[in-house]
């Protein structure tokens, strides 16, 4: 018995192989040139690319583990629970068509599986690529100190760089870059060793205090230097804020703002779409 179409037992290994190639290239050409680079696929990643991918932008995320979610997959202890505050990050997490249930006032229980495949779904729904299994080893920039801008980024495969090998990695062209790699603050840390005439001090986050820290990481969400911009925990990273735990409403706010900030800089700059 036959579960297939007819036509496709006439195909070979090579010609299955042959075929995905040139689905990768097709995809691959569109993407190495984006409107939005965003590095990390965590919650504040995730809702970014989504948020920017509802205003129309060209956005690939660039993911160095295989699924997505980040932190955020290991809810509290590795325990399939995370919580999130009511309002701004509650919106966020009903529009992206996870369940949330009331534990008490003002604080809803989640599922952190099932938000982030949410998230993720929401941003590829709305155009964004995610790229998993790539680590960004370095920025492209034009100018230096006040006049830097950040135009890109450099890739390779998460295995390469795990085994230590040397070997050129890939461009990826940019008008916004987003670092959004969580407690690794990995682009800028880049940032501040490449350009060490703009003098960044990256100290880590701070201790524990979960209202101030879902505050300022949404507070603190900004541009770093002109096309840079930093979400999430690498906000903590930046500026040393408080960690939180395993609470992600900060986490869906600060990726909601820098799509916002990210459209109004792109308003004053001009985008390729634009052009």
């Amino acid at each position: 018995m036959k579960f297939f179409p007819q036509n496709l037992y006439e195909l070979s290994e090579g010609d299955l192989s042959k075929t995905l190639i040139d689905a990768l290239y097709k995809k691959l050409s569109e993407i190495v040139k984006v409107d939005v680079a965003i590095v990390g696929a965590g919650p504040s990643g995730l809702t970014a690319a989504w948020k920017l991918g509802e205003k129309g932008y060209k956005v690939l995320v660039l993911e160095r583990m295989l699924g997505v979610g980040g932190g955020m997959r290991g809810g509290s202890m590795l325990l399939p629970v995370g919580l999130i505050e009511d309002g701004e990050a509650a919106e966020i997490a009903r529009e992206a068509g996870a369940r949330i249930n009331k534990i008490r006032n003002g604080l809803f229980v989640v599922d952190p599986s099932e938000l982030a495949v949410r998230l993720a779904s929401k941003a590829i729904e709305n155009g964004a690529i995610i790229w998993p299994g790539v680590l960004v080893e370095d920025l492209i920039t034009r100018g230096r100190g006040e006049d830097l801008v950040v135009k890109g980024v450099l890739i390779n495969w998460t295995p390469i760089y795990e085994a230590g090998w040397h070997v050129d990695p890939f461009y990826i062209e940019a008008n916004a870059v987003v670092d959004a790699t969580g407690h690794d603050g990995s682009l800028l840390r880049v940032l501040a060793k490449r350009h060490p005439e703009l003098k960044i001090n990256i100290p880590g986050m701070s201790s524990q205090n979960v209202w101030i820290g879902e505050e300022m990481v949404v507070e603190k969400t900004s541009m770093v230097v002109k096309g840079l911009f930093v979400t999430g925990m690498s906000v903590a990273e930046l500026y040393n804020t408080n960690r939180m735990g395993a609470i992600f409403g900060g986490m869906l706010v600060s990726g909601r703002k820098v799509a916002d900030l990210i459209d109004d800089y792109f308003g004053k700059t001009r985008t390729l779409r634009e052009q």
